[in-house]
């Protein structure tokens, strides 16, 4: 789970695009408080050209003659904007800063047009880790623009406000703020959500992110990672049918790439009661290729097989786990590995043999107790083996057979009383055959 959800570079998904010109932010020329002389404004309006075309130098000193003559008010903070974007232009955001701010102290623009504005002084903030300078900057002036006149406030002030707040990882405040963010917006950019999605799932409210996760999925359904969170919310839930379901419709729409997500989809099917549909995915999956060929993939395909009583194939699987694990050892340089890839592949011979025993498959049974034994059999499994391996010969009627690892099992403790009682059996029958 952490792997899924762990919260990425907050820079690297958080940070929102800057809006590509801030232009003049609409202005009228009669408007109470903000009236601009006609030469203010043809030399904004020049400036502005000017800076379009690149022509640095003469925005500079357009831009400070305008500064030494116009007295604080709405002309000069439109000045100290375009100074603000002469400064980004020329990728130097601790000045543009500084002007933005200068713009915001004069409080000359209106609670709309302060807070499109703060919102870019905010991001300025975020992009420079300054996350409590942006969240004091942009706050109180989306509330004050909501005081004024009602849902005036566009999606990106609230969004960017809520990225503040996730990166303080103040998730329930991120929540509010993201929120009202996406639901201004007509077309709601992906990483909006998948902020919130987070969100919720950091303070531990689950459906909400499964619900957040629908969207996402409506909005990119071939990203896989959205359904593998969603399945593994559901588990998280305790309601594995759930997300049973999800990665099964991710897998017929050829969405499941990743050998995780595979896995999981095989495991719940198996744990959920479908273990014969568990095989046949699965060993599809292998001859395909299309997972890495592993010991423990082979085991979960015999347990597939074990389960759904295809007995035949589960042994099967068992072997190739078992020549697989052999096969790692013998080309591991590290001595341990060698002895620990044998001593596993022991276990799943001796799994197998098991298996071939009780489908009557006495030859080879026979011959997995002997291999098994070979690559390091340990405990009472020795015993056992030697006791099952003399029954296999016994089904075989190759008595002399059986006598021989009988007789070598009455020489383990784990085997002593059994291999006694198999042994005075064998004589009985001589006696009453003689």
């Amino acid at each position: 789970m952490s792997r899924i959800f762990s919260v990425p570079h907050m820079l690297s998904i958080l940070m929102l695009s800057f809006i590509s010109s801030l232009g003049l932010m609409s202005f009228n020329a009669h408007a109470a408080n903000q009236s601009l002389s006609p030469k203010t404004y043809q030399a904004l309006n020049d400036i502005q050209a000017l800076l379009t075309d690149s022509k640095f130098a003469e925005v500079e000193e357009g831009l400070k003659d305008l500064e030494e003559n116009l007295s604080p008010g709405f002309g000069l903070a439109l000045t100290y904007q375009i100074h603000a974007q002469l400064f980004l232009a020329q990728e130097n955001s601790k000045q543009a800063l500084s002007y933005f701010n200068k713009a915001l102290a004069l409080d000359a623009m209106k609670a709309g047009q302060a807070v499109s504005l703060a919102t870019n002084v905010a991001q300025l903030y975020l992009a420079d880790s300054q996350v409590d300078e942006a969240i004091t900057v942009l706050q109180g002036r989306i509330e004050a623009a909501e005081t004024e006149k009602v849902n005036s406030t566009n999606s990106m002030a609230f969004i960017t406000l809520g990225s503040a707040f996730q990166l303080k990882q103040d998730f329930k405040n991120a929540i509010i703020w993201l929120r009202q963010g996406i639901e201004r917006s007509k077309q709601p950019r992906e990483n909006w959500l998948q902020m919130l999605m987070a969100a919720h799932y950091q303070i531990k409210q689950y459906p909400e992110a499964i619900t957040v996760l629908d969207q996402l999925i409506a909005m990119n359904e071939t990203k896989e990672e959205y359904w593998l969170q969603q399945a593994s919310l559901h588990q998280m839930l305790n309601k594995p049918k759930d997300a049973l379901k999800v990665l099964q419709l991710a897998n017929v729409r050829n969405i499941l790439i990743k050998e995780d997500g595979l896995i999981i989809l095989v495991q719940l099917l198996i744990t959920e009661g479908v273990p014969e549909r568990a095989g046949r995915i699965l060993q599809d999956l292998i001859e395909k290729k299309k997972i890495e060929i592993t010991e423990d993939n082979w085991k979960l395909l015999a347990s597939a097989w074990l389960q759904s009583r295809e007995r035949k194939q589960a042994i099967d699987a068992f072997i190739d786990a078992a020549e697989f694990s052999l096969q790692t050892a013998n080309n591991s340089l590290k001595e341990s590995d060698q002895i620990t890839g044998k001593q596993e592949a022991a276990k799943l011979y001796y799994r197998s043999a098991q298996l071939q025993f009780d489908e009557s498959e006495f030859d080879a049974a026979a011959s997995s107790f002997a291999k098994a034994r070979e690559l390091g059999l340990t405990g009472k499994k020795v015993g056992l083996s030697l006791l099952m391996q003399g029954n296999a010969y016994f089904e075989l009627e190759e008595y002399q057979n059986a006598k021989v690892y009988f007789s070598k099992a009455l020489e383990e403790p784990s085997s002593t009383n059994s291999a006694k009682a198999w042994l005075d059996y064998m004589q009985q029958l001589e006696v009453l055959k003689s």
